[in-house]
């Protein structure tokens, strides 16, 4: 299939998983011209023309000569970016899933030593053992640290 600077651009746009707004902002461009380059109806700036060849990594001779392109070199980066987006959010997934056990548990000890303190403590019969509302807030907001902690600890080091 013979490639012309507006097939070139939209198929590359497409491969990078990029909107035509999205192309447009790393362009400092209007969402139309974009549209127009795509259409044949326009053909970039010099300037927009360097900047397209960044972004896609390929030449700029590349880009502005009609050539035949491997369709399956088009696909295999569109598939690598769709892979990009499934590993983005199976990541992601398990960030929220480790931060509600970790949350859970740290409440749940937390509450547990709650009872066994006071009952230890007071060795009063389990269901006078409950702590009034201060207690229960203190508590709280000891889980709470404790959990941002270790959440904030968890995502500097998934980071890495």
């Amino acid at each position: 299939m013979k490639m012309n600077l507006s097939n070139k651009i939209y198929e590359m746009r497409k491969a990078q998983g990029l909107s035509q707004e999205q192309l447009a902002e790393k362009l400092s461009v209007s969402r139309q011209s974009v549209s127009k380059w795509e259409s044949g109806e326009a053909i970039p700036e010099l300037e927009r023309l360097i900047e397209l060849s960044k972004i896609f990594n390929v030449t700029t001779d590349y880009l502005l000569k009609e050539s035949d392109v491997d369709e399956l070199t088009i696909r295999t980066k569109m598939l690598e970016n769709q892979q990009q987006v499934i590993l983005t959010e199976a990541q992601k997934t398990k960030r929220r899933q480790y931060q509600i056990l970790s949350c859970t548990a740290i409440y749940l000890v937390a509450f547990a030593l709650l009872i066994i303190f006071r009952f230890a403590l007071f060795n009063t019969p389990i269901g006078s053992a409950l702590p009034g509302i201060t207690g229960y807030l203190i508590i709280f907001a000891v889980a709470t640290a404790i959990a941002i902690t270790v959440n904030m600890h968890y995502d500097k080091h998934a980071a890495v």
